[in-house]
């Protein structure tokens, strides 16, 4: 759908769950959020009275779509969208973020289990603080 309208991606977006955290909603309504501020030239308390969300949430959820423009995830999460109502977030301004690289990561159960074994052990309340740790330390390792 090449052709659409402010009013189309609105309508979207309103269909979206707003309270909801999870990570593929969030994904989805950054992305339709994006387009409304960058195609469309819609401010952000312009956005946050259409769909009715507080001003903060728009100001985040508009920066997601370039942050997270090369990322796997956030594709997959947006593909639907973003065949609905193509756009091109590579033009856009860039947004700094202390996020260099994401790494997703199958475990087997078997070594799920010993991981957080460690985590404990090191007092780790999650698991990627523990798994960063142990590649730190591996790399410091591997470099002397």
């Amino acid at each position: 759908m090449e052709d659409y309208s402010k009013d189309d991606v609105v309508k979207a977006l309103n269909s979206i769950e707003k309270t909801s955290r999870k990570r593929v909603l969030v994904d989805q309504r950054s992305y339709l959020i994006g387009i409304l501020y960058e195609k469309f030239k819609v401010t952000e308390k312009g956005i946050a009275d259409l769909i009715g969300v507080k001003r903060t949430k728009v100001n985040y959820a508009r920066r997601l779509p370039i942050q997270f423009k090369d990322d796997k995830m956030y594709k997959q999460n947006i593909y639907v969208y973003a065949q609905m109502f193509p756009y091109d977030f590579s033009e856009s301004h860039a947004v700094k973020s202390g996020r260099h690289l994401t790494v997703a990561v199958t475990l087997e159960p078997k070594l799920e289990k010993k991981l957080n074994k460690i985590r404990k052990l090191l007092g780790h309340d999650h698991m990627r603080t523990t798994i960063k740790y142990l590649v730190d330390k591996s790399i410091k390792l591997w470099e002397e």
